[in-house]
């Protein structure tokens, strides 16, 4: 198991007492810089906008046109990592309540989003809704379901120990224990292998967790490099507009809740962009 050092912890630790700001990502094609002073929002490298006060999002310029959506700046980084092209045939696996969906199909790809939940996706379809974007929405256990046609490109925001989110959660380390988590690790092993089998050949595929640990984000991908014969695509940290010293040293991008500290963190999050043989 990772252990982080003691300055790193403490930071951590200061994040998660801070308060949650608000951030939004805005359907692709609208102006941020426009929205940023619409909203009275930060304009964050990565291309979330952020607002450090309370609102009542009903109220907000845009909510009822569906312009934008919730999502952590952290979440919507995977999405970005993928960098969805328009016609592509992408699946989003794992994908209620819809962020990653939204920003796929928001960028004209041709969207296949699965999950499990019977409520978690109707909640996506009404998310898409508002939006107005749309999706093939499908409720099945993606370890059985089998698509029509292998997939350009798949996004998978694995079922984890979600430990990079307790700054939202605070209650998280009292009701979590320790109890579960191979069974977790084996579970994101088996959908780590049920993606590569739908992926065309020479497909690419992002693989994250809202995961602090190491077991549920580096080493799951190193394992799947190992099974599969992946390759990584490298991210261009200017493109992403993230800190170079976010890459991790084994590969992807890994995310914590102390960075952009000054400004209100971020959820802990790994991720990386991995590539299919021909």
């Amino acid at each position: 198991m990772h252990i982080y050092d003691e300055t790193i912890v403490k930071a951590i630790e200061v994040a998660h007492s801070k308060g949650v700001p608000l951030d939004l990502t805005l359907q692709s094609g609208e102006d941020l810089e426009s929205w940023a002073k619409k909203l009275d929002a930060k304009l964050l490298p990565t291309r979330s906008l952020r607002l450090e006060r309370s609102v009542q999002l009903t109220d907000l310029t845009g909510y009822s046109d569906g312009k934008w959506w919730v999502q952590d700046a952290a979440a919507a980084l995977p999405a970005r990592l993928l960098a969805p092209q328009k016609g592509e045939a992408i699946l989003d696996l794992c994908a209620a309540p819809g962020g990653k969906t939204m920003q796929l199909a928001s960028a004209g790809a041709d969207v296949t989003a699965l999950d499990l939940s019977k409520d978690r996706m109707t909640r996506l379809q009404d998310n898409l809704a508002r939006v107005g974007l749309a999706a093939d929405c499908v409720t099945a256990d993606a370890l059985n379901w089998t698509p029509k046609k292998p997939f350009d490109a798949i996004l998978l925001d694995a079922p984890c120990s979600a430990t990079g989110t307790i700054r939202r959660h605070p209650d998280l380390p009292f009701v979590k224990t320790g109890k579960g988590l191979d069974e977790l690790f084996q579970l994101q092993s088996d959908l780590i292998d049920r993606a590569v089998a739908m992926l065309r050949p020479g497909g690419r595929f992002v693989y994250c967790t809202c995961s602090l640990l190491t077991e549920e984000g580096e080493r799951q991908a190193k394992l799947a490099m190992e099974r599969h014969s992946l390759t990584e695509l490298e991210p261009n940290p200017q493109d992403l507009g993230i800190d170079p010293g976010w890459l991790a040293n084994s590969g992807g991008i890994r995310l914590r809740p102390d960075y952009w500290g000054e400004c209100g963190g971020m959820d802990g999050f790994y991720m990386i962009m991995l590539k299919k043989p021909q």
